[in-house]
């Protein structure tokens, strides 16, 4: 009696869920209003599991309705999994640089993002019609787009496109199909990523996995997955451990300065402290390039929210009219900020204590700590 009282329970629930509006229509009305154009995905920040898997996914939709993409990034792939990936499933990342043409594309779409803001393509992109964002972040005001599905309650971006891919195949992917074995691994890897392994994941997540498995590469994906950590950002989790400052349940530290190619390792580092007994959030920072003050935060408190503790730590960037910072409302976030005339200072450690200095002074602000 008891079993069949909870399965009696869980059915109106799940009927809700499988019940709910499909925003694939509404995507396909758009882009068959599109076809024969050509889309350009943008890939905002450094490409991660996230982003690529959902800017590939879009890529192979879009294609269904004659609309060539090209996926742009603005970033080298940094992480160790993320080089992996690209490398292993031979991905077509085009990377932005100053003789980059954008005039071939009529529009433009976003990924995991829902603001090109900070992109040196930005006044560029004002000129063309934003056909869709897709995103799993907190949805941002004034946000327009002839096709917007941000979810803030998923756990991946990847997982609503995989909500896409079950409505244009039905049947599942075709793990014959080297293009459909390529992008069931890519979003699977997404997913997994950016869900803490599932610990994070909503019912989208689960129910695109389950539609991708079948067609995804297990071997690949393991080795994507093992990727072992690079000596430099070894380096830089021990740095960030000889320099750490504990406040009570917060951890702040630093791990001088960067390569781009090893940006990743900043978020890495906040990530392995994290696990610190007696410690629930964790901010990390570095400067990359001598360019700009990159910074990760990572909490498991139910009290801190990433995506307004970093908003109210660094404020606004006057001349961009965006935040230096921001992230989700659960577990992660990321500041960047340019040191612009700073950086022809000739004494690199001195300006570097000055980075230290103010990032401190902003963090101690922000969890009611005096200098």
């Amino acid at each position: 009696m008891a079993e069949r009282s909870t399965e009696t329970a869980v059915e109106p629930v799940l009927r809700a869920v499988r019940s709910e509006p499909r925003k694939w229509n509404e995507l396909a009305e758009v882009l068959e209003k599109h076809r024969g154009q050509k889309l350009l995905v943008v890939l905002v920040g450094y490409p991660d599991p996230d982003n690529i898997g959902s800017g590939l996914a879009l890529q192979v939709l879009a294609r269904q309705f004659g609309i060539e993409t090209n996926l742009l990034s603005f970033h080298e792939v940094s992480h160790q999994e993320n080089r992996a990936l690209v490398k292993q499933l031979e991905l077509d990342l085009w990377l932005y640089d100053d003789r980059t043409d954008l005039s071939q594309f009529d529009n433009y779409a976003l990924v995991d993002t829902q603001r090109p803001d900070g992109t040196p393509i930005a006044d560029q992109l004002a000129e063309k019609t934003l056909v869709a964002v897709v995103d799993h972040h907190k949805r941002l005001k004034g946000l327009k787009a002839e096709f917007i599905d941000v979810r803030e309650d998923a756990g991946s971006t990847c997982g609503i496109f995989g909500e896409y891919l079950r409505e244009v195949f039905p049947d599942g992917l075709d793990s014959a199909d080297p293009d459909h074995e390529k992008l069931a691994t890519a979003l699977m890897h997404g997913i997994r990523s950016d869900t803490h392994q599932y610990l994070e994941a909503c019912h989208q997540d689960f129910e695109a996995s389950a539609y991708l498995v079948p067609a995804v590469d297990q071997t690949l994906l393991r080795k994507i997955s093992a990727q072992s950590l690079s000596p430099a950002v070894m380096d830089m989790i021990q740095a960030a451990l000889e320099r750490r400052r504990v406040y009570d349940n917060f951890l702040f530290s630093d791990v001088g300065f960067v390569r781009t190619e090893n940006r990743d390792g900043i978020p890495q580092a906040a990530d392995f402290l994290l696990t610190r007994a007696g410690i629930d959030t964790v901010l990390v920072f570095g400067v990359v390039d001598g360019r700009t003050i990159d910074g990760s935060l990572r909490t498991r408190s139910d009290l801190v929210n990433p995506d307004a503790f970093l908003k109210k730590a660094f404020g606004i960037d006057e001349e961009k009219g965006s935040h230096y910072g921001g992230g989700n409302v659960r577990d992660k976030g990321a500041f960047q900020i340019p040191i612009g005339f700073l950086a022809q200072h000739n004494d690199r450690e001195q300006l570097y204590r000055l980075a230290c200095e103010i990032i401190h002074e902003k963090f101690l602000e922000a969890i009611g700590q005096e200098s």
